[in-house]
């Protein structure tokens, strides 16, 4: 089996205080209302979620000195990253066990990702021009659709207020640099925010069987986002974004190169009125792809300059209405409908198709007991109609102990490769495929005794006619096919604690992941992972310790090794404007692989400077 891996102005500004001294999880010091958007569409206080979350702010991210969104999403319990190369090459997530792509991937509210490939390669989202993360574990398809099984990550991009600006700077190993800078610009009802970013790096020979050469990348990104009050009732806010990018790669070629270009655009209307909340949204997200493979030919010799092309575009239309029937009831209802285009080298048999849904959502919660539940209608043209839920139950035993249940199905529409892949060297896709489907139960615990803040869970799914991408016949003619199965069983726990002056996150998760049909350990899942940060700030200083353990897992039939690494990230606070910070990845200079075939950087050094007045 192969299982692979706006806002008003005003509102913003509300959720981004709400935010602002959120811890790295879901766990409230204090019990005071944190806004999440993810659980149910809507701002919500995330403690009226039934549902693991966790929130890493801009602060944190810039603490940390992260260079991937990998690099932001690994600390966090029950979800593996397995990094194929360097900061510039591919990310795959895998949340609670499920495939990388059963994981949702939205930016400002809009899917994105490929229609061909199923997900959204990480490696080409900025993480200079992330404002804050949101990542909701467990399934929610009933709220967002297809792909939700594992979790969602909502990613939101920086929004400065006017007069506000940023510029930093940074070098590193492997002749590491990039240069990003934003500033926000301000009008009687709103503003607006440009941002520019760039990134450079030789990189390192990303493989170990390939070519003996270091695969750089280079990646620089363009966005304008805003916002503007009409009247007390109706505002609206943008986002155009263009991000532009190549990386190297080994292959059987000599010269292996991808380009890149992706771009987002959205416009959302937003109307509040008493008790009624209601927000429309048109969009348009485009993955591109060329790539490049330069070989020379076995019998003539020749050197033979090959390229394909890969390009998808989403236009979406999503309409949210909320409604506060009560103090303790809210009904949550809308629509979605997009579009997926295809144009590639090999003409698909199929180039387009449209996805409608209708989903309702209703939250009670009187301080003692909250329930939530949803669910979601789904038709996929020339696929399926698929019909997902989530339903959960808790009860305060005191404002900051709590106690849920959850159940949820979710799942995952065949991609276009999938279904209409173009007959190649005896591979092509099959139009009869129907969805992955899973069904999920969780227990959780939310609790904050004692200055200790604790968010655990055990959690079980089961995944259904999961996709075999390459099932053969006698005459080795082969198609994708609906045949394989897992059960994926596993607890997780996050504690923090603020001791002696020192900020401390454990992330502790253990996870049974197995193929059915075999009892087998899924690829790229281990069973034990471990993480623990420590931050510390004394005067002008602050430093960031950051250990993490991953366990043996498989992977093309290899038995991969554990292994442990440790980061430092320091940064200094020359004044209010000023701060320079350095970063030591990988301290010890850790051997250890994260997928069969491809090596790691090792230790590696960075150093920057950042100017700012907000």
């Amino acid at each position: 089996m192969i299982f692979k891996g706006k806002h008003n102005h005003l509102l913003a500004a509300a959720v981004a205080a709400a935010l602002s001294s959120a811890p790295f999880t879901s766990i409230a010091d204090d019990g005071t209302e944190r806004l999440i958007v993810t659980g149910s569409r809507m701002p919500v206080d995330s403690n009226q979620i039934i549902a693991q979350v966790a929130v890493i702010e801009r602060a944190e991210i810039a603490a940390m000195q992260a260079k991937s969104i990998g690099d932001v999403l690994a600390p966090i319990a029950g979800i593996e990253i397995a990094q194929l190369g360097g900061a510039g090459q591919q990310q795959s997530i895998f949340s609670r066990g499920t495939n990388s792509n059963h994981t949702l991937i939205l930016v400002d509210g809009v899917r994105v990702g490929s229609a061909t490939l199923g997900y959204k390669e990480l490696s080409t989202i900025p993480v200079q021009q992330i404002e804050r993360i949101e990542v909701l574990k467990g399934p929610r398809a009933a709220l967002w659709g297809s792909e939700a099984l594992g979790g969602v990550v909502h990613i939101y991009t920086r929004r400065l207020e006017g007069g506000q600006y940023q510029l930093s700077a940074q070098t590193g190993s492997d002749s590491y640099k990039s240069l990003d800078g934003a500033v926000g610009v301000g009008y009687q009802k709103g503003s607006s925010t440009i941002a520019l970013s760039y990134e450079d790096s030789d990189g390192f020979d990303v493989r170990d069987d390939g070519e003996d050469d270091d695969d750089g990348y280079d990646r620089w990104s363009a966005a304008l986002r805003g916002d503007y009050a009409l009247n007390q009732t109706v505002t609206f806010d943008w986002v155009a974004q263009l991000d532009d990018g190549s990386l190297d790669y080994d292959s059987f070629g000599v010269d292996n190169r991808q380009d890149y270009r992706n771009h987002l655009l959205m416009l959302n209307t937003r109307y509040q009125q008493g008790a009624l909340e209601s927000e429309l949204t048109v969009s348009q997200s485009r993955d591109s792809q060329i790539s490049f493979i330069d070989y020379f030919d076995y019998f003539t010799g020749d050197l033979v300059e090959d390229k394909s092309s890969f390009e998808t575009r989403r236009t979406q239309l999503s309409s949210v209405n909320r409604y506060a029937v009560t103090p303790e009831w809210t009904i949550t209802g809308g629509g979605d409908w997009y579009r997926d285009e295809v144009k590639a080298t090999n003409d698909f048999t199929v180039d387009e198709r449209d996805t409608w849904a209708l989903f309702g959502h209703a939250a009670y919660d009187n301080q003692r007991w909250l329930a939530e539940a949803a669910l979601r209608y789904d038709d996929v043209e020339k696929v399926d109609s698929e019909v997902t839920y989530n339903a959960s139950f808790g009860y305060r035993f005191a404002p900051q102990f709590t106690v849920g249940v959850a159940a949820g199905h979710a799942f995952k529409a065949p991609t276009f490769n999938d279904l209409y892949y173009p007959e190649s060297f005896g591979f092509a896709g099959n139009p009869d495929l129907k969805p992955e489907t899973s069904d999920s139960y969780e227990l959780l615990v939310r609790a904050h005794v004692a200055g200790i803040g604790v968010d655990a869970s055990l959690y079980r799914t089961d995944v259904d006619d999961l996709i075999d991408g390459y099932v053969c016949d006698e005459n080795w003619n082969c198609a994708p096919q609906n045949v394989d199965s897992a059960t994926i069983k596993g607890g997780e726990v996050t504690a923090t604690a603020a001791w002696f002056g020192i900020d401390h996150q454990l992330a502790l998760s253990y996870m049974d992941a197995t193929d059915d049909s075999t009892g087998s350990q899924l690829n790229r899942r281990p069973h034990k992972t471990a993480g623990y940060q420590a931050n510390v700030s004394w005067r002008q200083l602050d430093v960031l310790l950051a250990y993490d353990y991953v366990g043996e897992r498989n992977d093309a039939g290899v038995r991969l090794k554990d292994y442990q690494t440790v980061d430092l990230a320091v940064s200094y606070h020359i004044n209010k404007s000023w701060v320079v910070r350095a970063k030591a990845d990988n301290v010890f200079d850790e051997n250890y692989r994260s997928a069969v075939g491809y090596n790691i950087p090792g230790a590696q050094y960075f150093i920057s400077v950042e100017f700012a007045n907000n």
